[in-house]
């Protein structure tokens, strides 16, 4: 699948309405022609469905059929192939290769061939998974690592989204025409079926392709006599694990020779899917290891005031969780994680706790944790949040109705938000003392008085408490605590190149300079772009002995923070408070996750324009 496709669905998978053919085009970075020529391609493949529902609001995907079927296409980018055709010849040989040969073998031009050797060199080096490109002038080019290394290397750089579920086995054969034929790779799919059949072992269809790609390139190695012969980690207890089970059954089914390094190695593999298997609730006997993550659990319980640590059940499903995946990390093997954006984007709060854990694990056990894996845990750390209740809001009700009508109210209220309490009934706003209530409430439709226009906390509702009325008090819930920090706001336009030196400036420009380095700290571990242009730059939500400060920033142009375009900067110093901080995420979230608010942020000149459209998609 072309490149641009891929990126085209990642950002449709973002939104949650329609967006124009112009701001899709705008961040894929391609021309409006290019995008409906992508679409109609894209919908093309669905044999007269439609993946992408196109009306003149703009596009808008169907988030079911992504999730149950293929994007069916034969063409890969230009270079996916390629680039795995020389990575093949490198791995193959024993030496350095001259560049002319592989041009000669591959009927490229030398400087055609230079150029994806570049960029070959780029992705080895983005991989970060053992391997090394050595060069020599007059000499020639070779790829430097072991046996793992290079399967994985492999792997990676076969265009996964080009297999159709409509024509897996032919498109396979196609792809990997130099090293197998299609009587091997028909075999292959049907032993995997039947030894994931045997295990009760479920996988939605990417992780299912991956598998297969793997067990084609491991029978490949193995028949040209290559094997794993040194692993990082050496771990008995893998030994009870399904995944471990399910690895000696497809080694025994493809005839590979089973030495304790091949068999461990598939297993590290499994164990960095997502494979729906059953598994017994086992710890690896590491106490150090073990040790270290309890310590890093009840250190993220301190600081975020979850129980992670204390709440028994949590702790272990958690501590298997990362013990289960250390060895695939110690080994370098990419963690395999389809949801990646989608999680990072709409687990805003969780995937930061995440990178806090981590940060702090990769510290005690020197580990370099993928950001796939970030994503993942922040899953599990999300199901903790969800099951914490939220505080109990004391909340005054200001009416002017019959007594059964205010009981009505009161009791529609209390039925519906359940951490709502109305603590009092009051008939006038100058008898009451706001300060004490968290909540007001009232269906008086005009003020006595223009300060009262002003307190946040005060929201009117109709006698009926009908869907709108719902609707304003859940935003005012969602975002307990943070109304007033986008009122206290810094606001800058920049023009800035890269993503620290936009932090920098922004920190720089509002006085906080001396935090820069807990910034980068937190960039290090995970960029903190979030989609649809804009980003949310923060240090690791420690306790902070400052109050919390919002910094915006409106980039004069499009910013690579990690893999996104970014204009929209909204740097974050976070409160003591962990309930504002989580309350403030949510409500980045809110007005990120639509797009068309987020172009309309961007064209403000100022900080009260700014507030007014904020505001807004509040329904303030």
């Amino acid at each position: 699948m072309n490149k641009n496709i891929n990126k085209m669905l990642d950002v449709l998978l973002q939104q949650k309405d329609f967006i124009t053919n112009k701001q899709l085009s705008e961040l894929v970075g391609v021309t409006e022609r290019s995008v409906r020529s992508y679409v109609a391609k894209v919908n093309a493949s669905f044999n007269g469905e439609k993946l992408i529902v196109s009306t003149e609001k703009g596009y808008k995907i169907d988030k079911s059929k992504y999730d149950s079927k293929n994007i069916n296409s034969n063409d890969s980018d230009s270079d996916d192939e390629i680039l795995f055709r020389i990575a093949l010849l490198l791995i193959n040989s024993t030496g350095y290769t001259q560049i002319d040969i592989i041009a000669d073998q591959l009927s490229y031009s030398s400087e055609s061939i230079r150029s994806k050797i570049q960029k070959l060199f780029l992705k080895i080096k983005q991989f970060d998974i053992g391997l090394s490109f050595e060069s020599k002038i007059f000499t020639g080019v070779r790829l430097v690592g072991n046996e793992e290394s290079k399967r994985l290397i492999l792997e990676e750089l076969v265009p996964l989204k080009i297999f159709s579920k409509e024509k897996l086995i032919y498109q396979l054969d196609n792809f990997f025409k130099d090293m197998t034929d299609i009587k091997e790779i028909t075999q292959s799919v049907k032993m995997v079926d039947n030894t994931l059949t045997a295990h009760n072992c479920t996988v939605e269809y990417w992780t299912y392709v991956k598998l297969i790609i793997h067990i084609i390139i491991m029978n490949y190695r193995v028949k040209s006599h290559h094997y794993v012969t040194e692993l990082a980690s050496y771990e008995e207890v893998v030994h009870e694990f399904s995944e471990y089970k399910l690895a000696s059954s497809l080694i025994d089914d493809f005839k590979i020779g089973k030495t304790k390094e091949e068999l461990l190695s598939l297993t590290y593999y499994l164990l960095a899917l997502p494979l729906d298997i059953t598994n017994p609730e086992i710890i690896l006997n590491d106490e150090t290891t073990i040790s270290a993550i309890k310590e890093t659990l009840f250190k993220a319980e301190k600081y975020f005031n979850i129980p992670v640590y204390s709440n028994e059940n949590y702790q272990n499903q958690i501590v298997n969780h990362i013990a289960r995946l250390l060895n695939p990390i110690k080994e370098k093997i990419p963690i395999f994680n389809p949801y990646f954006t989608e999680l990072k984007h709409e687990y805003l709060f969780a995937y930061s706790i995440s990178s806090f854990i981590y940060d702090d694990l990769k510290k005690r056990l020197s580990l370099s944790i993928p950001e796939s894996e970030i994503a993942y845990l922040s899953i599990h750390i999300q199901l903790v949040l969800n099951e914490e209740k939220d505080g109990i809001l004391k909340t005054l009700l200001i009416v002017n109705n019959k007594q059964i009508e205010t009981k009505l109210i009161k009791n529609k209220v209390e039925m519906f938000f359940q951490n709502i309490h109305i603590a009092r009934i009051e008939h006038d706003f100058e008898k009451a003392n706001f300060n004490e209530f968290d909540l007001i409430l009232t269906t008086i439709g005009e003020y006595p008085s223009p300060k009262y226009y002003r307190i946040d906390k005060l929201i009117h509702i109709s006698r009926n408490f009908n869907s709108m009325d719902i609707q304003s008090v859940q935003r005012f819930i969602s975002t307990i605590g943070t109304s007033n920090l986008i009122d206290d706001a810094d606001y800058f336009h920049i023009n800035e190149s890269s993503s620290i030196d936009a932090i920098e400036k922004l920190l720089e420009l509002s006085g906080y300079s001396n935090l820069i380095d807990n910034f980068k700290d937190r960039e290090k571990m995970s960029s903190t772009d979030v989609g649809n242009y804009t980003a949310l730059p923060h240090p690791f939500l420690t306790k902070f002995s400052y109050n919390p400060k919002v910094i915006i920033g409106i980039n004069k142009s499009n910013i690579i923070w990690g893999t996104q375009k970014v204009k929209l900067i909204i740097a974050y110093i976070p409160s003591e408070q962990l309930e504002v901080n989580k309350g403030f995420f949510r409500d980045v979230y809110v007005h990120t996750n639509n797009l068309e608010t987020v172009l309309k942020l961007l064209k403000t000149k100022n900080k009260q324009n700014f507030i007014s459209v904020w505001n807004k998609e509040r329904g303030y």
